[in-house]
């Protein structure tokens, strides 16, 4: 059954025959004619009472047509559901804990005020694990740090982040891996946190060995950076929005390390509205 017969014969119970139906349609009456008979064939039921040159519709046609509006008003509202572009629905959005607890703040509550229909998640993870999670449709988009060219993915850049290291007050001033001494120990997140990552690309350097204690947080972090238990490193953004930064003690990383940057990641295969309509508003915050 299609859904254009449904239409046909929606149309010939309207206008009453098969000439003003097929005017209307702009077809030909022997089309409408078997089309008609087509559906007949199909239900195996008579579908109009023929009374010499006009048509009655027949208890059979009555039930038809009842699941005739209901089917092509569904179909019609589905075409209209996929034609609309407005944002809506739900929308999955990662972040690294950095841009969770600085930069995403101020553009979620701008799209929510101006999408109230979509329906935000937002799921805390290190870079490695977001990626994992847009790939495997677990997610819709994710805020990540220095990703990695993948073919699969778009990659937009929206912040530039200035990386440092911190220690607390008393630690002697650091220049280079050499100044955290002999075993040092380093507070960071999963291997999978690109920051951690490239903390340890660091100290190879100098081939030091390091013992590493992982935190989930970055406020866990600096507590125990300014305890004097490790040091970190850390965007400054995160810094100067910590309210014991005076507990802190920052030094600067070689050029080669501290520039950072987090972008916006998708796949290419699977946007919707709502994706594209959080990406424009991020970008407006863009840095």
């Amino acid at each position: 059954m299609e859904l254009s017969d449904l239409h046909v014969f929606k149309t010939v119970v309207e206008t009453g025959g098969i000439i003003k139906a097929a005017n209307k349609l702009h077809r030909v009456p022997s089309n409408v004619t078997f089309r008609i008979q087509k559906l007949e064939q199909e239900l195996a039921q008579r579908l109009f009472i023929r009374e010499k040159r006009r048509l009655r519709i027949s208890p059979a046609g009555e039930q038809l047509l009842e699941y005739a509006d209901k089917i092509l008003g569904l179909a019609q509202e589905a075409k209209e559901q996929f034609q609309n572009n407005k944002p809506k629905g739900l929308l999955r959005i990662g972040s690294i804990e950095m841009a969770a607890a600085t930069r995403l703040i101020e553009p979620l509550m701008a799209f929510h005020q101006q999408y109230p229909d979509v329906e935000i998640v937002v799921k805390s993870n290190p870079t490695g694990a977001l990626i994992e999670k847009v790939l495997a449709g677990d997610l819709d988009i994710a805020l990540v740090s220095d990703p990695e060219r993948d073919d699969r993915l778009s990659i937009t850049t929206v912040f530039k982040e200035n990386l440092v290291l911190v220690s607390d007050p008393t630690h002697p001033k650091i220049k280079s891996p050499l100044d955290l001494g002999i075993e040092p120990t380093l507070l960071g997140f999963s291997p999978k946190c690109m920051y951690r990552k490239r903390m340890s690309e660091w100290l190879k350097e100098s081939s030091l060995i390091a013992n590493v204690v992982e935190v989930n947080s970055y406020h866990a972090m600096l507590s125990c950076v300014a305890a004097g238990m490790g040091v970190g490193i850390i965007p400054q953004a995160v810094v100067d929005i910590y309210p014991f930064s005076a507990a802190l003690k920052i030094h600067a990383l070689p050029p080669k390390w501290r520039k950072s940057s987090t972008s916006l990641i998708w796949r290419k295969d699977s946007i919707k509205p709502s994706m594209t309509a959080f990406t424009e508003t991020m970008t407006e915050f863009k840095q």
